[in-house]
């Protein structure tokens, strides 16, 4: 998973921006708003289009400034409005600095408060991708950080297409035949695209991929440019925002996952409620005190390594908006073995950014030489996350779903005592008691606990938490959480199971603790793995019945994502994620 993102540097002269790398102009006139508007936003008719539709969706080569982004978001706000929602994907090889953003949106004063918007929700500068949610614009941004040839990586319909990435001649590379190919495949029937170019090789190239192509007086003083539809290999696909009835939805599980399904659900204005066994959210395996969110990054690209690693995008920025992260410092890594020593030592020469993750000195630990800071990792408090995750949603608790009855039009979930509640859509999200028989074989039942011991004053200052194969977190309303043990026998035996949690802490944390080590407390709980690590969702064979699981112990960094992707899934919207990797989390075939 090595970071291949090359800095880029702007020159400017009077609002004309040119890179250096290309030697080519960002834009081509002085008047860059009034270019944008005319080449991609009123060739594409886009305010037409987003009137037909419930979830317009963008794609775009060249990312560039942001400044095409801005422009579309600003022409069609008044629009998206009543479900309709505008999903912009935008390729770029070379992103910008934050810093060299700001100082050029400074001349920009017309979209001042949609560029600081984007300003402060701007991802690390790493490869891969990277979702970005406007909740005041009903808006997604996703930004995938790779070369164009990228784009058959993921499986998506775009409404238009924005053919940027400068001049033919200045970055041939962007113009191939086999990306424009990719770009005709990935665009819905009757879509269109746009491009200032009027090259003819270009124009050619776009005929030979099947787009109908016509050519269109260029802006201010280009004389011509090129715009063009889709009208072959006719396959009509619903990818609509929200084009059909599946309210309401009922959520069985009412841990991480089933919070994070109705947070999804929600801001679409889905109407869902959440059922839980238990007296409350949280009871089972999300209903530590704590919860760890870091990523488990891989020397390959492996699937696994990709997904934790967005995931962790994801889940911690979300975390972060709903006010359930402590502060904190981060977490170490103690690499506990000569293999994990050699592992890291590589990681660092992938060249990551410095504030994922690095190398990590201090005076305190100068007797280790292979330590490890994720300075943006760290914990999370999951009683405040799970109920920020489900604000306004209706929760039915003490009801144990023992059987459904399927009709045409809405289900019939029966308890164990009778009781019933109806609903259009059901999705399973309840980890490990899952009742379908064939997500039973796939489900690994795995046993934890953590363990609860009293701060200690040497610790009351640090936000530092650790992870040594184990976590041991910085303390939290007066304790430390520390394991968690892993097993697959899921009988609770406490005193054994703390007995553990404490031989594990390495003997510098054990040394630095004035008072003695007290045990005041501890949790024990079953969580839902697989055996090949990944999470899982996908549907049944019921119409509108849907499942989501096997988070194992990273509940809290993979379950707001994978939700997302569900609901994606259920909805019909695009997904952008790597097709080899969907793939492994789609079920759906092996049902």
């Amino acid at each position: 998973m090595e970071n291949k993102l090359k800095n880029i540097s702007v020159v400017s002269s009077d609002k004309v921006l040119k890179s250096k790398i290309f030697n080519d102009f960002y834009f081509n006139s002085k008047n860059p708003t009034n270019e944008c508007k005319y080449v991609y936003i009123d060739a594409n008719n886009l305010i037409e289009k987003i009137k037909q539709t419930s979830n317009l969706v963008i794609g775009e080569l060249g990312f560039g400034i942001g400044l095409n982004f801005l422009m579309t978001v600003k022409s069609l706000k008044k629009n998206l409005i009543n479900n309709k929602h505008l999903h912009y994907i935008s390729f770029e090889g070379h992103p910008l600095e934050n810093k060299q953003l700001k100082e050029i949106y400074s001349n920009f004063k017309e979209l001042n408060v949609i560029s600081n918007a984007l300003l402060n929700r701007l991802p690390l500068k790493m490869s891969g991708v990277h979702d970005i949610y406007f909740p005041e614009y009903n808006t997604t941004l996703t930004l995938v950080y790779d070369e164009f040839s990228s784009i058959k990586k993921f499986s998506f319909l775009a409404d238009t297409w924005y053919l940027d990435g400068f001049a033919p001649k200045k970055n041939p590379s962007a113009w191939t035949e086999d990306i424009l190919k990719n770009v005709y495949k990935k665009t819905k029937f009757e879509g269109t695209f746009s491009t200032f170019t009027s090259a003819t090789k270009v124009r050619k190239d776009l005929i030979k991929v099947g787009f109908d192509v016509s050519k269109k007086i260029g802006f201010s003083r280009k004389r011509e440019m090129l715009i063009g539809i889709k009208r072959k290999n006719i396959k009509k696909i619903n990818f609509g925002f929200h084009d059909f009835n599946i309210e309401p939805v009922a959520i069985i599980g009412g841990g991480v996952t089933g919070a994070s399904l109705a947070f999804s659900l929600n801001k679409r204005n889905i109407e869902c409620f959440i059922i839980e066994k238990g007296n409350e959210l949280g009871n089972g395996a999300s209903g530590n005190l704590l919860a760890f969110q870091m990523p488990k990054l891989t020397l390959d690209n492996s699937i696994y390594g990709i997904f934790s690693l967005r995931s962790y995008l994801y889940s911690r920025n979300l975390a972060i908006n709903l006010d359930s992260v402590p502060i904190s410092n981060g977490v170490i890594i103690f690499p506990n073995r000569d293999r994990e020593n050699k592992k890291f030592e590589e990681l660092l020469n992938l060249k990551w950014p410095y504030e994922l993750f690095h190398n990590y000195k201090s005076a305190e630990f100068q007797n280790f030489k292979n330590l490890h800071l994720f300075p943006n990792s760290g914990i999370v408090e999951t009683k405040n996350f799970l109920k920020n995750l489900s604000k306004y949603i209706k929760f039915i608790n003490n009801f144990e779903v023992k059987k459904i009855d399927h009709s045409k039009n809405k289900k019939i979930l029966y308890n164990t005592v009778g009781d019933t509640i109806s609903a259009k859509t059901v999705v399973w999200a309840n980890g490990y008691e899952v009742k379908n028989e064939l997500l039973k074989k796939i489900c690994i039942p795995t046993s934890g606990q953590v363990t609860y011991i009293k701060k200690d004053i040497n610790f009351e200052n640090q936000k530092l938490n650790y992870s040594y194969g184990n976590f041991f977190s910085q303390e939290f309303n007066g304790l430390h959480q520390i394991g968690s043990t892993f097993s697959k026998d899921l009988n609770k035996n406490e005193d054994y199971n703390n007995e553990l949690n404490i031989r594990n802490i390495p003997l510098f944390l054990k040394e630095k603790f004035k008072s003695q080590l007290k045990v005041v407390n501890s949790r024990f709980s079953i969580r839902s793995s697989t055996a090949n690590r990944l999470p899982y969702f996908g549907s049944l064979e019921e119409e509108n019945e849907f499942f989501i699981g096997g988070m194992g112990s990273w509940g809290f960094t993979y379950a707001p994502f994978l939700s997302e992707l569900l609901v994606k899934h259920i909805m019909h919207e695009p997904i952008m994620i790597e097709t080899k990797l969907l793939e492994k989390l789609i079920l759906d075939n092996r049902i």
